[in-house]
């Protein structure tokens, strides 16, 4: 079976944001308001086809076990400023000797239809995009959630990494509660995670809030 080379790819209903998938993990790229974009989670090997939606002003380490391309696309793009939340930033220092700035500047960046959103009860210092479209909300996640595809299912559908309740999970109640409240104000009628497919429906609240009483 012939491998496709990974590609970006736009991200349906956002016109200025963009997707590249290589194997199972999966980078975001979301354009600034003033011009440039943002990488969310950079995957290795793909810095040459990202390059195509330069210039790239902002690498963001999701949470701090995201890092294995920073270094790479920083090479790729000295310009960028590398950012995580204040959680993840000490193990993200430690593994990559690079030096991480805040997400404020990157929020004051961002265009008005995308938020940055930071989950309490996990220890990773993971952050979410929230995007808003003509057609529904997408929350781009990083270890919360991923895509599951099975042989037999058409759909790609939504489910927890293995190793998120013990390594992403620092308190299941408080974690629970925050998606709860989100889910209060606003149902995401797609999922795009940087592990596996993308989840699309119009029931993904109640897909969430099953997956929440396994914790």
């Amino acid at each position: 079976m012939t491998r496709h080379a990974p590609a970006l790819v736009q991200i349906e209903g956002h016109e200025s944001s963009w997707t590249i998938q290589r194997g199972n993990l999966r980078c975001n790229v979301v354009g600034l308001k003033d011009g440039g974009t943002c990488l969310y989670s950079p995957v290795e090997k793909t810095s040459k086809v990202v390059g195509e939606a330069a210039p790239i002003r902002f690498l963001l380490a999701p949470n701090n076990y995201h890092n294995k391309a920073v270094l790479e696309h920083l090479a790729a793009f000295p310009q960028a400023e590398p950012v995580c939340s204040d959680k993840a930033r000490p193990r993200l220092e430690k593994i990559t000797g690079t030096t991480f700035g805040s997400l404020t500047e990157l929020a004051d960046a961002l265009p008005d239809h995308v938020t940055i959103l930071e989950p309490d009860g996990l220890k990773t210092g993971e952050v979410w995009f929230r995007l808003q479209g003509d057609d529904g909300v997408t929350w781009i996640v990083t270890d919360a959630f991923c895509g599951v595809s099975e042989k037999k299912a058409p759909e790609t559908t939504l489910g927890f990494l293995k190793s998120f309740p013990k390594y992403g999970l620092a308190d299941k109640k408080v974690f629970s509660a925050w998606v709860q409240k989100q889910l209060k104000a606003e149902t995401p009628n797609m999922i795009v995670p940087c592990h596996g497919g993308i989840v699309r429906g119009t029931d993904l609240k109640i897909d969430i809030l099953a997956l929440l009483e396994q914790l």
